[in-house]
């Protein structure tokens, strides 16, 4: 009775929280008698309340395996080691408990907590709905699972579980918050507003709730309400810091850059390590002149995460540069360092205007003179003295028909430069156009006056402002979106226009459907460029990556889903036009590439479905009609070069690269063979270029004569006395069934595989590619090298060497790139992880899965988050260097079972 009775004042020491004297009185009984088993358990407990886990821990674990209660010691355990953040471990324990006991609900619901936190989401669901089993009335488990289902992106599930967790507690307002960010995800805006008003009716001082009305309103183009949630958000939560930088974006859109800066200030005091506020707070100040205090931020936005600026800069300073793209690059990284070392404030703003003087000079040559502008704009806020800025920026802004900013902008350099001879010429080209011949004149006679060498660069390089009257006679007036509606109408003899089968694709519509011709417009790619950025659309991206229906199976961790999808592509055909002519956008250089094809009949109509230039629209896109194409930008067209006999036009957007040769050109030679055309008969075929392997490798296995090949990119102003054209056999970006079909027929009998060793796993490295490189590749490989995978570099190998290895392999990790064109040789049931930065997911490769049944995963990588400095680094997504989350990687590695 005294033992028992001594248990008992133990107890109550603990129910009083008298923990230090549970502990003494507690550790001198077990000094005396070690085999008091029952004290351990009180010791336990004693330890926990003081915080000490690491005692706790050792109490509990001296009964394991005792009489006690062994399902009561491995739950404590359970709670100790998730205190602890040992999350295995605890799940461990959890199960160990849960096998002795398993109809105990609430160890079932911490062992789902553990999993979900894990990463483990299928784990967690099966907990999760056994503890629903046994306690249907838990609010809480519902709430969880509607998140579990949100981060999964099944929306639909997500729904109902919180809709479950208000039903059973209707004051949930976590539920209402959640619920209505799902909501908002699906634009369904105003079912937002409702379900985010409920909420506050239950708690109007709950700040999340007001901010995230805000950022709905926002979205919904009500600036000011969406202001006053924010307002009332930060007065409610006064260091609510997502609110303070909401209202900084939102003041800052509005130009109003002092309010701006003041809550970015405010984030940053509650948040110093918040890389996007320090960004964001450098934009503003940087608008506003504020130079020290902009860079500054952006030394800490460095200071932050390093890793991406350190790879660049190494990267980018190992050579040395050869083009104006890697002078750009190169005066960046030049940048990045004089932040990094804190070099005088001087000497970072000349790296930094002539960062955006690089980026300006290569945007209007490529042709994107919008973007051209702003980045001669911010170059000017650096550097308000360099006149030939202003020679730049007025260029852009009188290639816009900006023609009285342009003068505004010409005339401001002047007043540095009185007699700039190149910003006087174009001075003087705008004022003749404008008919003000007395002030044009003016400005000829000060450029003569100064007997100036024409064949100097300056001079060569200075753009046209308007095109040529004879450039404009070569143009064509209307487009027929459809050859078959040219063919239906045209009035001219001996042109033939064929219909292929090609699995994938879909009939064109019947003549009473198709189109008319229309007029083109000049104006039109502005205005829909305002409405979708084609092959860069978010929104059309965003319907495309839905259609895959992919599954978060951990943090940035995806898997494809198996089921067919499916989008309406026209069949392709083949058309002979007699004296037609083609223009194809030579490749100038590696960042200059083919662009754009434009196809034009004899009497002078454009044919949309044969015409393709950049940015092409996306599969599903609804804005597919346009009437606005490159070529009317040109401010020369090329010389006409006439071709006898018969020519076939293949070449493509993009032709030197591996994924658009082999996907978009390679298969229109197969589609003209179908459409009953004798290839021995034609006399040349146009296709980009000739000088890579894989071109000379894959035209040689097809038949096509060398002898035969006129490149596009010396040749690209052509008119054929019979001209023959197969169209594209799909979108750009979506592969039908048919090409995969032909590749696969064409290439696998070549192949070996009886007397090579290629590995079943295999890493495909971009380590030799000109961007999007793996930031840790080094950590990347030794983690896949420990499971046996080899690393790869397909630059090396021939195109049927790739295609070997692709058709051996079992497990294919690779960065986004066109090495996975190669998945069309793969075997059913291969498992694909496709690696991309966060910035830029595609979904060129899931398609070929799908219809292959591979297995398709993929990883999204950690993201540089300082976006002023990101933006200068990489002026396109697409370039976007990788840092592969490892934890992300490692779970789809598990879920593969390549990792216990």
């Amino acid at each position: 009775m005294r033992g028992e009775l001594s248990i008992q004042t133990i107890k109550s020491y603990l129910n009083q929280g008298q923990w230090s004297t549970v502990i003494a009185v507690c550790t001198e009984a077990l000094q005396h008698n070690p085999s008091r088993l029952e004290l351990y358990p009180l010791l336990g407990k004693a330890f926990a309340h003081q915080g000490k886990w690491d005692n706790a821990i050792a109490a509990y674990q001296q009964v394991l395996d005792t009489q006690l209660d062994q399902a009561e010691i491995h739950a404590e355990l359970g709670l100790l080691y998730t205190k602890q953040h040992k999350l295995v471990k605890a799940a461990w324990h959890y199960q160990q408990a849960l096998t002795l006991k398993p109809d105990w609900d609430q160890l079932q619901y911490n062992l789902a907590v553990v999993l979900h936190q894990l990463g483990d989401w299928q784990g967690a669901i099966a907990a999760y709905r056994r503890t629903i089993a046994l306690k249907p009335g838990y609010a809480a488990v519902y709430f969880n699972l509607g998140v579990l289902y949100d981060q999964r992106t099944q929306l639909t599930e997500a729904i109902e579980n919180y809709y479950q967790a208000i039903k059973l507690q209707p004051n949930y307002i976590k539920a209402y918050s959640n619920l209505g960010s799902i909501f908002a995800k699906q634009k369904k805006l105003n079912a937002a507003i409702e379900i985010y008003q409920q909420g506050l009716k239950l708690d109007p001082t709950w700040g999340t709730l007001h901010n995230n009305l805000g950022q709905v309103f926002w979205f919904n183009e009500q600036p000011d309400r969406a202001l006053a949630s924010f307002e009332t958000a930060v007065i409610v939560e006064p260091n609510m810091a997502l609110a303070h930088h909401n209202l900084g974006k939102l003041w800052q859109q509005q130009g109003n850059f002092n309010n701006a800066i003041a809550h970015y200030q405010k984030v940053i005091e509650l948040e110093p390590n918040n890389i996007w506020a320090y960004s964001h707070c450098a934009d503003a100040l940087l608008t506003q002149g504020n130079l020290q205090l902009a860079v500054d931020y952006l030394r800490k936005a460095i200071a932050l995460q390093p890793i991406f600026v350190k790879t660049y800069c190494q990267r980018v300073q190992s050579v040395q540069p050869k083009d104006l793209l890697e002078q750009a690059k190169f005066t960046c990284a030049r940048f990045l360092e004089a932040l990094q070392q804190k070099l005088e404030y001087e000497q970072v703003y000349e790296f930094f205007w002539q960062t955006y003087f690089y980026l300006g000079e290569i945007l209007f040559e490529y042709g994107g003179i919008k973007q051209a502008e702003i980045y001669f704009q911010q170059a000017l806020q650096i550097k308000p003295r360099e006149v030939e800025l202003y020679l730049r920026l007025g260029n852009c802004l009188a290639k816009q028909k900006k023609l009285d900013a342009a003068i505004t902008i010409y005339q401001m350099g002047l007043t540095l430069q009185p007699n700039h001879p190149q910003i006087c010429f174009q001075l003087g080209k705008i004022l003749e156009r404008q008919q003000q011949a007395e002030q044009a004149i003016s400005y000829y006679e000060t450029v003569l006056q100064q007997q100036l060498d024409e064949n100097v660069e300056s001079w060569q390089q200075l753009p046209n402002l308007f095109p040529s009257d004879h450039n404009l006679i070569q143009l064509p007036q209307q487009i027929y979106y459809d050859t078959q509606a040219w063919i239906r109408d045209c009035e001219l003899d001996d042109f033939n226009y064929v219909q292929v089968p090609w699995e994938g694709t879909k009939s064109i519509k019947t003549n009473k459907e198709i189109s008319q011709p229309e007029l083109i417009s000049l104006t039109e790619r502005e205005e829909l460029e305002a409405n979708c950025a084609g092959v860069n659309c978010s929104v059309c991206m965003s319907k495309l990556i839905e259609q895959f229906k992919p599954v978060q199976i951990s943090r940035n961790a995806y898997q494809c889903s198996e089921l067919t999808t499916s989008i309406d592509t026209p069949q392709p055909f083949v058309v002979n036009i007699p004296e037609a002519r083609a223009w194809i956008a030579p490749q100038k250089n590696e960042w200059i590439i083919c662009n754009a094809i434009a196809v034009m009949t004899p009497d002078g109509y454009l044919l949309g479905d044969l015409s393709r230039h950049y940015p092409w629209f996306l599969p599903g896109c609804p804005y597919q009609k346009r009437r606005s194409h490159t070529i009317f930008s040109l401010d020369e067209m090329p010389t006409l070069e006439s071709l006898e006999g018969t020519v076939v036009l293949l070449s493509g957007l993009a032709g030197h690269v591996y994924y658009h040769w082999m996907i978009d050109i390679l298969p229109r030679i197969e589609i003209l063979r179908r459409s009953g055309i004798d290839l021995n008969r034609i006399d040349w075929f146009v296709v980009n270029n000739f000088d890579r392997p894989f071109q000379r490798e894959t035209l040689n296995l097809l038949g096509i004569p060398a002898a035969k090949i006129i490149p596009s990119d010396r040749h690209s102003y052509l008119q054929a006395q019979e001209l023959i054209v197969p169209s594209f056999p799909g979108y750009l970006d979506w592969v039908p069934f048919e090409t995969i079909k032909f590749l696969r027929q064409i290439f696998l009998p070549q192949i070996d595989l009886a007397h090579h060793r290629y590995p079943d796993l295999v890493y495909i490295s971009r380590a030799q590619a000109r961007g999007r490189q793996v930031i840790n590749e080094t950590e990347v490989t030794d983690l896949l090298n420990q499971l046996g995978f080899k690393t790869v570099f397909l630059e090396k190998m021939s195109v049927l060497e790739q295609v070997a290895l692709f058709a051996h392999a079992k497990v294919i990790v690779s960065p986004h790139g066109s090495s996975l064109t190669n998945l069309v040789f793969c075997n059913p049931g291969v498992t694909v992880v496709e690696l991309f930065s966060p910035h830029y997911v595609r979904t060129d490769y899931w398609i070929i899965s799908q219809q292959l049944q591979l297995k398709h995963y993929y990883s999204i990588g950690d993201s540089f988050d300082c976006s002023t400095l990101r933006h200068l680094m990489y002026q396109n997504s697409l370039t976007e260097d990788i840092l592969v989350n490892l934890s992300s990687l490692k779970s789809i590695l598990k879920v593969v079972g390549l990792i216990n």
